[in-house]
């Protein structure tokens, strides 16, 4: 039987000379699981990083395979299995690793496995495979188990990269943008411009179905599918199921993929008697089921003290929450540590960051005198892990993974979190920018911080420097209850990392201490910040859909079963408003109305009508954020409605001011003097004499009023440039300053001549991609010379206390939103987001500002369709 076993006496058996005896940890997570978890199919073990997991699982899979069953071990990457291999040899069971083609794995080993005289270890990719070298286990054990999300990535999407795969991503998005202009991501990806932050669409399954035919033939004639294997295989794995998957629009990429992925439908998955899950973050698990698409998963209940204990010491540095974040900011800090530990792990939240980062990394080594530093950017079989590791010095970028990776000693002691990571993938972001009631996507975050906290602290006498570089994450957890799920030793170590932020000056010399194993002071200070820890925040209910969501996508993509989906779809629907869910809700809702729809192709009576009824309710449900205003577009288009969408794309600028004003203030926040002191920077940069101060004031204006506002650089430029892209409308706006207090009263022709040289250079850039655009000059100086008077045709002239007006304007229509809005309280930020829609101007507000008959535009000019902010 294989629960009738006390695992103590069993490690006893193998006479290890590492392992020894059972930790108490260790001891109770086994006993519990002897008698009570081996009947269940799902079950989870977490416990915290260096808290013996590996033990447990090779206990248990011994146990197993002795009992005649095959056992197949899984890990994260080549450098985790022989990690696992290692420790199996160490305790004494017998143990195959299989690593690399189904050509490379000897049919010995095969074999041993498949008559269970060995216990088999591999990466995901090897076991989840397309054509899979072994068979199916009886026990899968499942290590670091969120990681497995990156192998189903591999198997069951496709990912069209502006970086990978650029003359394709570049057609794609053309061709969509032509097709449905009102997806503005769509229009900011055309463009070459890194700084836009328009987060992520979901494309309706309304045009993604119209668009489907399209979108095979522009992928199977692309020349990529012959020389990009990957590619190649993902594609020919989805290319059947394009109208079932969701198509995520990014700024870098495209994505098609299941919502949940099918791993229900997987035999390797399937077939086993049960599947254990270990990981330091399990966290939920109905999300667990629902990031890996498996089954109801069970945790085995573990008390505080196993549960929140952490191993070694961690000097957490972040920047205070007004700062800029970046190296800018703890950049003295990473110096100070490499200076003393030349190695450091750079965790980033996608691979466009860790390109980025890659390419300036160099340059800022050398800087701060660093040279001859190798970096490796970590890819998914992880074989840089162990290259980085037996280096003397160097630097490992990793990009939208914070686990699977374990440094002891001084393999590393430096871990830099370059981004709060709130999201690692498109799927991510679209669910943080729109469905703000997702409860699970807090705790993942939280995860994922816990995890890189972890990284270089694999024993009670290691210790690591983590630097949080992001301002968001110390602004985030400024908010106590966001560090709900958190240890409370980290908790401890949060808090003093807030505190010594608050005095920058002791940072350095506490880092240097610390990297010296001083630790007397640091110790003592933990011990009463410890101390000063509360009880953990009461958490809100969580509303579990995951099994009846793992169900409806297995049918919906593996089965195609549209009925099926439908049936678990409407459950989710159903349970989710009557939980007063909003937008989870109206997803569910909208995924309802595509299995409908999908089922009306195939000649189910009525089944079309009904779909988009579900839909309308979907997006009525959801309210008016962006996204569902896109879905209402789509609607029309099913229902053959033009009208209404022309009033859509009029409210496309207030559904970007709300998107903006709410990520400003879930920066600033409402409480404390941060908001005040960011207003009065604004005004004094916008009543500033200096040419640099005003451009950054031109420049934060712009991106509070929702465009994407940068900088320019080089000859000839302007000095600033805003472009906006709201529905199916695209503005790009020039400025010029002449602010400077000289002695000259007018503006001259030379003045209007740059600036007509900048209207050129944008209209060449911009005009063929569907852009208006104007071009101003600003000054105080309120009259134009004779002859510029002549040449400036076109040109407006605003004045600094026009668009000081505007500031005044915007201001206060912001503070009166600050006023009635909420972080935590949905209900009350829908209210103050309704009535802020209100008193925002209708999209084309500002070019139709700068296209009056008189050469000066006035504050009421800019404000004439801006409504009282009361």
């Amino acid at each position: 039987m294989i629960g009738s076993i006390d695992y103590t006496k069993f490690l006893a058996l193998f006479h290890s000379d590492k392992f020894k005896e059972l930790w108490p940890a260790q001891s109770y997570v086994l006993n519990s699981y002897a008698q009570s978890f081996t009947s269940h199919a799902d079950v989870a073990v977490e416990l915290p990083t260096g808290g013996g997991k590996t033990l447990i699982s090779l206990l248990v899979a011994e146990q197993w395979r002795r009992s005649n069953r095959k056992v197949a071990i899984l890990s994260a990457n080549k450098t985790l299995a022989r990690q696992m291999r290692s420790e199996a040899q160490a305790l004494g069971i017998p143990a195959v690793l299989m690593e690399g083609s189904r050509y490379d794995i000897p049919s010995q080993d095969k074999r041993s496995f498949q008559r269970a005289q060995s216990v088999a270890i591999m990466n995901y990719w090897v076991y989840f495979n397309q054509h899979p070298v072994i068979d199916p286990a009886n026990l899968v054990v499942m290590d670091d188990a969120h990681l497995a999300e990156h192998c189903l990535h591999s198997l069951y999407s496709v990912e069209i990269s502006r970086f990978e795969h650029k003359d394709l991503f570049a057609r794609l998005v053309a061709e969509l943008a032509s097709r449905f202009p009102e997806y503005a991501v769509l229009a900011d990806a055309l463009t070459d411009d890194p700084s836009p932050t328009t987060p992520p669409e979901l494309l309706s399954f309304v045009d993604q179905i119209a668009f489907a035919p399209q979108l095979k033939s522009i992928i199977d004639e692309s020349p990529l599918l012959h020389s990009d294997k990957d590619l190649s295989f993902r594609w020919a794995r989805a290319r059947n199921s394009i109208s079932e998957a969701n198509i995520y629009l990014g700024l870098n990429s495209i994505w098609i993929r299941p919502y949940i992925y099918p791993l229900t439908s997987n035999p390797h998955y399937d077939t086993a008697n049960q599947r254990l899950y270990l990981s330091a973050t399990i966290g939920e698990p109905a999300d667990l089921s629902r990031r890996l698409g498996v089954r109801r998963v069970v945790k085995i209940p573990v008390p505080d003290e196993y549960a929140e204990k952490t191993f070694g010491r961690r000097l957490i540095i972040m920047p205070r929450e007004e700062e800029d974040g970046g190296l800018g900011n703890v950049g003295a800090a990473v110096v100070t540590a490499l200076r003393a530990h030349p190695k450091c792990v750079w965790l980033c939240l996608s691979q466009a960051e860790a390109l980025k980062l890659q390419s300036a990394l160099p340059k800022w080594l050398a800087s701060n005198g660093l040279v001859g530093h190798t970096t490796w950017l970590l890819t998914s079989l992880g074989n840089e892990i162990d290259e980085f590791k037996h280096s003397s010095k160097g630097h490992l970028l990793v990009a939208g993974r914070f686990d699977g990776m374990d440094f002891s000693g001084d393999e590393c002691r430096l871990v830099v979190l370059m981004t709060l990571p709130r999201a690692i993938n498109l799927q991510e972001e679209f669910i943080s920018a729109y469905l703000r009631d997702s409860g699970f996507m807090t705790n993942r975050l939280n995860q994922r911080i816990v995890q890189a906290l972890g990284r270089c602290n694999r024993s009670d006498d290691d210790f690591g420097v983590y630097v949080l570089a992001d301002r968001r994450i110390a602004a985030y957890f400024g908010r106590e209850s966001n560090k709900a799920h958190l240890p409370g030793n980290m908790v401890a170590e949060i808090d003093m990392a807030q505190d010594v932020a608050d005095d920058p000056t002791s940072c350095v010399p506490r880092l240097e201490k610390f990297l010296r194993a001083e630790f007397r002071e640091y110790d003592q200070d933990l011990q009463d910040y410890r101390a000063a820890v509360g009880s953990a925040p009461q958490q809100n209910e969580i509303v579990d859909t995951a099994s009846d969501e793992v169900v409806a996508w297995n049918a919906l993509f593996a089965s195609q079963n549209y009925k099926v989906a439908a049936q678990s779809f409407d459950k989710c629907w159903q349970t989710s408003r009557a939980a007063n869910l909003r937008e989870m809700a109206a997803l569910h809702g909208y995924h309802l109305a595509k299995a409908l729809y999908l089922a009306s192709r195939l000649g189910e009576p009525s089944a079309r009508e009904k779909a988009l009824a579900v839909m309308e309710q979907a997006i009525q449900r959801g309210g008016r954020s962006s996204w569902f205003n896109r879905m209402r577009a789509s609607l029309n288009r099913a229902w053959r409605t033009g009208n209404v969408s022309a009033e859509i794309a009029r409210q496309e600028y207030a559904e970007t001011i709300v998107r903006t004003f709410d990520s400003l203030l879930e920066t600033t926040g409402t409480r404390g003097n941060r908001f005040e002191e960011w207003c009065q920077s604004v005004t004094a940069q916008l009543g500033a004499d200096d040419h640099k101060t005003y451009q950054r004031g031109l420049r934060e204006l712009g991106r509070t009023l929702g465009y994407t506002a940068t900088i320019p650089t080089g000859t000839g430029v302007c000095d600033c440039l805003w472009r906006g892209v709201f529905g199916n409308s695209r503005e790009v706006i020039t400025f010029e300053a002449k602010i400077e207090q000289q002695q000259r009263g007018q503006l001259s022709s030379a003045d209007v001549g740059q600036v007509h040289s900048q209207f050129n250079r944008a209209v060449t850039e911009y005009g063929s991609s569907g852009y208006t655009v104007r071009s101003v000059l600003v000054s105080h100086l309120q009259a134009l010379t004779p002859d510029a008077e002549s040449a400036a045709g076109g040109i407006r002239v605003v004045t600094k206390q026009s668009l000081l007006d505007l500031w005044d304007k915007v201001r206060l229509t912001l503070s009166v939103y600050r006023d009635g809005w909420s972080l935590d309280d949905l209900a009350v930020r829908a209210a103050a987001a309704d009535a802020l829609r209100t008193r925002v101007p209708t999209t084309g507000w500002l070019v139709r500002a700068l296209s009056v008959d008189h050469r000066f535009v006035s504050g009421g000019d800019l404000l004439a369709d801006w409504g009282s902010p009361h």
